[in-house]
């Protein structure tokens, strides 16, 4: 009996050392400054207005205060690195759920809670901004069907800051999509995630089509087969014909004018103009006659071109919108 009290208080004695030792990892790669501007780890969905402030608030019927910020997104949304950093701890807890802790510049600690998977990482692993750390879910003491990530960040004494003050970036969609290519690597059904996110996040991937972005295989064979592919050919096929027809439109238009070539003025002005003037001519539709709503219509066009505003359609007008390439406009 006495060696197991003996043992027991040897181990107690030495625990925290243990734990301390399993939760270092060599910094010296880190910078020695914090980051003070934060992207949001979150890589879809979350814009900067979409977050909230709620650290310090009690939870537990106010036994304790909540030392992270809560974000939330829908179950399975990739979460990324935000900074550089290097991975301290993975695993799973009651309260905590499944999480990754990082090591991060000037000595801080980054911990993502309730993860419903995690990426394939372990303790040491570098990572660079846009590498994949987990997805978005509600283990642990998240209440079932909340989806968020808990988000910590904690200086090297281990006090924990308000992150709300320091998720001031976003990711651009180029590099969305081209941390993409890594997160798919380690995705099993493939097929099947690439479905959820753009059935999830139409937006990106109608954003990325548009831009030409290198998209996932995985990514490019869903789209093939999906509505967006549909709406991006019909939308390019639009823009091919509009932008045929200032070259067509050869010839002064003006009020009073009543003829096919005003309706195709019309129509150019709807689809590639914005603005309460071009919404009146999209309200009264290419009706072929040049009235007052075409020239305000005009009018708002040249004065957003920088050329003289005369309401009329003219060679300075023609050679302005053969100049630039064509931007829809598709609202209503």
């Amino acid at each position: 009996m006495r060696f197991y009290i003996t043992f027991l208080l040897v181990f107690t004695l030495l625990l925290p050392a243990f734990t301390n030792a399993a939760w270092t990892v060599d910094r010296d790669d880190l910078d020695d400054e914090i980051v003070e501007d934060v992207y949001i780890p979150i890589l879809f969905g979350v814009n900067l207005d979409d977050l909230s402030p709620n650290f310090a608030e009690p939870r537990g019927d106010g036994s304790r205060s909540h030392e992270g910020l809560d974000i939330m997104a829908p179950q399975g949304t990739p979460i990324v690195s935000p900074t550089e950093a290097i991975v301290i701890r993975t695993g799973e807890g009651p309260s905590a759920g499944k999480y990754v802790y990082t090591a991060n510049p000037g000595g801080e600690t980054f911990r993502y809670m309730h993860l419903d998977s995690i990426a394939d990482i372990k303790t040491g692993d570098d990572l660079e901004p846009g590498d994949y750390i987990g997805t978005v879910g509600d283990t642990g003491n998240a209440p079932d069907g909340v989806y968020h990530l808990h988000l910590e960040i904690r200086d090297e004494d281990n006090d924990p800051l308000d992150p709300y003050e320091r998720l001031v970036k976003e990711f651009t969609i180029k590099q969305q999509i081209s941390f993409l290519k890594e997160i798919f690597r380690q995705i099993r059904n493939d097929e099947e995630y690439a479905e959820f996110l753009i059935e999830t996040y139409p937006e990106v991937f109608e954003i990325a089509l548009d831009k030409k972005y290198t998209l996932p295989r995985e990514v490019s064979e869903v789209l093939e087969d999906s509505d967006i592919q549909e709406q991006k050919d019909t939308e390019d096929g639009l823009k091919k014909l509009l932008s045929s027809l200032p070259v067509a439109l050869n010839t002064e238009l003006q009020t009073g004018d009543s003829s096919i070539f005003v309706a195709l003025l019309q129509l150019y002005l709807i689809y590639t103009t914005e603005g309460a003037e071009r919404d009146a001519l999209f309200a009264a539709g290419p009706t072929g006659y040049y009235g007052s709503i075409t020239s305000n219509a005009v009018l708002a066009y040249q004065a957003e071109s920088n050329i003289p505003e005369t309401g009329v359609y003219n060679n300075k007008t023609r050679a302005e919108m053969m100049k630039h390439p064509i931007i829809l406009n598709l609202a209503n």
